[in-house]
């Protein structure tokens, strides 16, 4: 659930022509200073007004164990690292307009990272393992792909609860690099566009029996 403190409520309309558009957002004229979400969800790239169209990032991991993990994220369900067993920190740069899945990886049992029995704690996860905190606002007026009409972020910080006992675990730290207008922020959720005109065609089906029944003769 977001913070509602400092988040203005944002309205995404989805696009099936190969892309999404976010438009029709409530604006307000002070940034929040941080946003708060420990929903399941994944993380938008948005690309600022600069000379490049993608997101470069800078990424710290921080975990007591750290030969045991490396942070990344996934690509077609397939773990793509950022970090190794070695290194606590990495980079990336994503394409903006990228809805990323983020993601930390326990190398299992046998030691080993890339083999079966590694743990895979994804931010999409609906058991809620992570949670996201955003800071360091842009204006929404400095985006250009998405182009958004909410503050997003330059810093995201996530926190892994893994046994979810309330204690944090692990975290990660995001942080754009080498432009002032890149950032990030919480994706817009997927609607289903099947299951919507399912359930338009079922209201109106409901309509019409209910209509029906009213004009029958007594």
């Amino acid at each position: 659930m977001c913070n509602k403190k400092y988040l203005s409520s944002l309205f995404f309309t989805i696009a099936v022509s190969g892309g999404f558009s976010i438009a029709d957002a409530q604006a307000t004229s002070v940034y929040p200073s941080g946003m708060f979400v420990n929903d399941p969800g994944m993380v938008l790239m948005v690309d600022g007004t600069d000379r490049n169209a993608s997101v470069s990032l800078l990424v710290r991991l921080d975990t007591p164990n750290r030969s045991a993990f490396d942070f990344g994220f996934m690509n077609n369900d397939i773990y793509v690292p950022i970090t190794g067993k070695s290194r606590a920190k990495g980079s990336y740069t994503f394409a903006g307009g990228s809805i990323v899945d983020f993601a930390l990886r326990n190398r299992g049992g046998d030691g080993l990272f890339g083999t079966a029995d590694d743990l895979i704690y994804r931010l999409s996860d609906g058991a809620g393992y992570a949670t996201q905190y955003y800071s360091a606002p842009v204006s929404a007026t400095r985006s250009r792909h998405p182009v958004v009409t909410g503050t997003y972020f330059q810093d995201l910080k996530l926190s892994w609860d893994l046994n979810l006992d309330g204690i944090v675990d692990a975290r990660a730290l995001l942080n754009v690099r080498s432009s002032k207008y890149d950032g990030m922020m919480p994706a817009p959720l997927a609607v289903s566009l099947p299951g919507a005109t399912w359930l338009l065609g079922s209201g109106l089906a409901v309509l019409g029996v209910t209509a029906r029944r009213r004009n029958r003769p007594g």
